[in-house]
């Protein structure tokens, strides 16, 4: 009898260490979903509070808001798209008088066309471009429930080409400028099949994957102890819920592509040597890439060869910019090595 009530209370004990168990990894598995994967993948405005964080200085952030204002008096055009997954994209249009060509602008994750591009915007008007100006999916007036870091977007990005050619005509130059998560989501273009009108990428201070992304910041800005499981669980996340895998497609993948071809289309690499959330090394391996490719022969030698059209990429490195302002830190030089990069490409 005495022996039956101990195997009674240990077959309790070990119940009651399962379910504080189970009880522990629901909590985690919670923890990441709503302080990790909600905040992360799913809509989040700009506040004010946002906007002067990501200004950093009064100064950068008076002279946004004043081409702002300049750009919202333009006769501006609210148009919209419908994705290849049924979403309602919107985006603004600005027409040029004399078009010598059309440039779509892409903003980055959290953000809007307005704060990133209000300055661009004007120098792209004053030289003759037709402008669109996209809400990326589950950004602004963009419909969509998650952010998919590039991998969706970039799709969406194909479609809003295509609608700029619909309107303005396939017949001049047309350019994609992305800044941070637009800046690779517009590199990841290129890995498909794109108008021939589209002369060049303009890719500033973007990541090369999804999974490289949240890796740096769960590791190494957050230093997060569990980030390999945290990264797992988002993962199993991201596919379960917003349909995506974080390591299914990266810029490096697209701009393999975009070597391959006969007439590779010219990209300009641009980041501040000082970004602390997107690191500068992103993109000098993307441009490293760009200039020679390592090749493997029949006997499995592997060797590297320089790129024939290696002219058609360039780099340039902003000194003391932080993320995604290098175009206000350094507005001559950045808009100089744009108009310098645009030249070239057009012909």
């Amino acid at each position: 009898m005495q022996i039956d009530s101990f195997k009674q209370i240990g077959v309790k004990k070990i119940i009651q260490f399962i379910a504080v168990v189970v009880a522990a990894c629901l909590l985690y598995i919670s923890a990441v979903y709503f302080f990790v994967f909600i905040p992360s993948f799913t809509r989040h405005d700009p506040t004010p509070k946002d906007n002067m964080k990501f200004f950093k200085t009064e100064e950068n952030f008076s002279k946004n808001a004043t081409d702002t204002i300049w750009l919202k008096e333009q006769p501006l055009e609210k148009i919209s798209i419908t994705s290849n997954d049924g979403l309602n994209l919107v985006a603004f249009t600005l027409p040029a008088e004399t078009a010598v060509g059309t440039v779509v602008l892409v903003h980055g994750y959290h953000s809007e066309p307005f704060r990133e591009y209000a300055v661009l915007a004007r120098m792209y008007h004053n030289l003759g471009y037709n402008i669109v100006m996209p809400y990326q999916r589950t950004h602004g007036e963009s419909e969509g429930k998650y952010i998919t870091f590039g991998i969706k977007e970039r799709f969406d990005i194909l479609e809003w080409v295509k609608k700029a050619n619909s309107m303005y005509g396939s017949d001049k130059p047309l350019f994609i400028h992305g800044i941070s998560m637009g800046c690779a989501t517009s590199v990841m273009t290129l890995g498909l099949d794109l108008p021939t009108n589209v002369k060049g990428v303009i890719a500033d201070c973007g990541f090369t994957s999804p999974h490289e992304i949240i890796w740096k910041v769960l590791k190494k800005d957050m230093k997060i102890p569990t980030a390999p499981l945290i990264l797992r669980l988002g993962g199993f996340m991201t596919e379960r819920l917003a349909g995506f895998n974080m390591y299914e497609y990266s810029t490096t993948e697209a701009l393999s592509v975009n070597l391959a071809r006969d007439e590779q289309i010219p990209v300009l690499f641009i980041h501040g040597d000082a970004d602390e959330f997107v690191p500068i090394e992103m993109s000098e391996r993307n441009f490293t890439q760009c200039l020679a490719s390592l090749t493997v022969d029949a006997s499995g030698k592997t060797s590297i060869v320089a790129n024939p059209q290696a002219e058609k990429y360039s780099f340039f490195k902003v000194k003391d910019a932080p993320h995604a302002i290098e175009n206000l830190i350094d507005e001559t030089g950045y808009q100089e090595k744009v108009k310098e990069f645009l030249k070239k490409a057009e012909n």
